[in-house]
């Protein structure tokens, strides 16, 4: 059964665009916009702790932006709650439990929803590898033999 999550709801709006799919990866659920990745939702209260490192906030719990370093420091201005990740520190978080996480999501939603460049990152595109050809294996007669016993 697949998980639900609580927070799908900061979606709707963008959810109307045709462009807007979402995809589950890493027991969470990403978001597509205009063809962007532009939200991870996080559920997963009471984890603090990463390679042996703690934080004193849940580091799966809430909402993470992936957008580039270089937006960081205006969109921190602009949303006080929003951190740097402190495992994927090319994305920013906004931990459920921020005191303006209802606003924020709110606002931030908006913004991506009206196309601001500062949200989301164009997901890598997959390079097919031509399939190699094995060639056969020759069987010998010790081989042969061993196979008909």
């Amino acid at each position: 059964m697949a998980k639900i999550f609580e927070l799908e709801f900061l979606f709707e709006s963008l959810s109307e665009d045709t462009s807007f799919m979402t995809k589950r990866m890493f027991g969470c659920l990403a978001a597509y916009y205009a063809g962007k990745m532009v939200a991870l939702l996080a559920e997963n209260p009471g984890d603090r702790e990463y390679r042996g490192e703690s934080y004193d906030f849940d580091i799966w719990n809430g909402v993470l932006l992936p957008t580039e370093r270089e937006h960081h420091p205006s969109l921190q201005q602009e949303f006080s709650d929003l951190k740097t990740h402190p495992v994927l520190g090319k994305w920013l978080y906004l931990p459920i439990s921020s005191p303006n996480f209802e606003t924020d999501s709110s606002k931030i939603f908006d913004a991506i929803q009206n196309q601001d460049e500062r949200f989301g990152i164009w997901p890598k595109t997959k390079i097919r590898r031509k399939a190699r050809i094995k060639p056969k294996r020759k069987v010998t007669k010790k081989a042969k033999t061993r196979r008909t016993k």
